[in-house]
């Protein structure tokens, strides 16, 4: 799953692009705005996206310049440059920056997708080849010395080995590969420790330090995700803030700690150096979950069968689903199940008890209650509603 930034400075195409793609069947896992360059840039240093779908002509910063800080801050993230503007100047700027696309105004909607469509594409066959795993057998336990006299970052990943996929000493192998290959251009040096079922690693990073926790973060979550959905291992990852080589022992025992916490396994975080908390934009679980619900609606959504199917901590998965999302578990599921259920009641004949069975709702007499509830109005004078309003129209 992608994460999608639209960047334009007239909200009605804002809002029209975000309404497009957001109805498709595209796979992304989150779709931001921003009215302006400088405002997109905001929220990348915050938080890196994948796809970047942007106007050229801003007034504050062209779309142009601001493609090449977000490349900067993240050097994987894809653009595809959206304007009215047909300027041969522009085209050739766009190229230069490794643009996937340039698409002229108006564009329909069946376009777009299939040009963000098309990125995601190539983005899975990138995502596939960043952390194929043939690259375990090429890992060496050091890659150059640490330089005693720089700052260094230190980093803690714990795992569950299963012995009859992949042992332990096969996933370190595996992570020292992947990360040499995807930190190997951002650092100077890496040094690899492997303990029981988990793998420290220091890490000496030339780029900017401004940039470094972003693009650190972004990296380790991707390396997190496919580790859970295609061998179905799961990772705690601890990152510590800049440190000293001497400070190596105690930022790793906090992390470990951190970790290995009964409520926390799974989990993705900075040790902050006034706080230790867990970063929550990052955390792939709780994103996983949600994609999960929307997805289904119907199946079992209960907190056991959850945390029995992403085997998280049910304790763990509540608290920190709330923490990260600002509301409840279950009351979150409700939303996505009313959503559904009031673009069934509208744009269908299905009957009540159908749009109960098809939306997750115990029984029909349980779902009218639920919807009564939250929408001050029952399922049947809803539909009525909207049938008034179209005929009216």
């Amino acid at each position: 799953m992608y994460s999608l930034l639209i960047v334009d400075d007239e909200e009605i195409i804002l809002n029209g692009i975000k309404d497009a793609v957001s109805s498709s069947a595209l796979p992304l896992k989150s779709v931001r705005t921003a009215s302006s360059a400088k405002s997109a840039l905001k929220m990348l240093m915050k938080d890196p996206c994948d796809i970047i779908v942007s106007d050229i002509r801003m007034p504050d910063m062209d779309g142009l310049e601001m493609a090449e800080h977000a490349k900067r801050i993240w050097p994987e993230t894809r653009i595809i440059f959206l304007t009215g503007y047909q300027d041969f100047e522009y085209v050739r700027k766009a190229l230069r920056l490794n643009s996937d696309d340039y698409l002229l105004k108006p564009v329909s909607d069946e376009k777009l997708t299939e040009v963000i469509g098309n990125v995601i594409s190539k983005l899975d066959s990138l995502w596939m080849e960043r952390f194929d795993l043939r690259y375990r057998k090429a890992a060496e336990t050091e890659k150059t010395s640490i330089n005693p006299g720089k700052a260094v970052y230190f980093l803690f990943i714990a795992y569950e080995a299963d012995q009859a996929r992949m042992s332990g000493s096969e996933l370190h192998k595996s992570l020292c590969g992947m990360l040499e290959r995807l930190f190997g251009h951002y650092c100077s040096a890496l040094l690899f420790e492997k303990g029981e079922n988990n793998t420290v690693v220091w890490l000496q990073p030339v780029i900017e330090e401004e940039y470094w926790d972003k693009v650190c973060l972004k990296t380790l979550e991707e390396l997190q995700s496919f580790f859970l959905e295609h061998l179905d291992i799961r990772m705690s990852i601890g990152l510590s803030q800049k440190a000293k080589s001497e400070d190596s022992e105690q930022l790793t025992r906090k992390m470990k700690e951190k970790c290995l916490g009964k409520d926390n396994f799974g989990c993705l975080f900075i040790l902050d150096a006034e706080e230790e908390k867990e970063n929550s934009s990052e955390n792939y679980a709780v994103k996983a979950v949600q994609i999960y619900i929307r997805n289904n609606p119907e199946k079992d959504l209960s907190l056991g069968a959850l945390s029995d199917r992403f085997r998280i901590n049910p304790s763990y998965l509540s608290r920190v689903f709330h923490q990260e999302t600002g509301i409840p578990l279950s009351e979150f599921i409700v939303r996505i199940r009313l959503v559904l259920a009031k673009k069934l009641l509208a744009e269908t004949d299905m009957k009540i008890y159908e749009i109960a069975q098809k939306t997750g709702f115990e029984t029909p007499g349980y779902f009218t209650k639920v919807f009564n509830k939250a929408e001050r109005i029952s399922p049947r004078n809803f539909r009525l509603n909207v049938s008034k309003d179209k005929a009216e129209k």
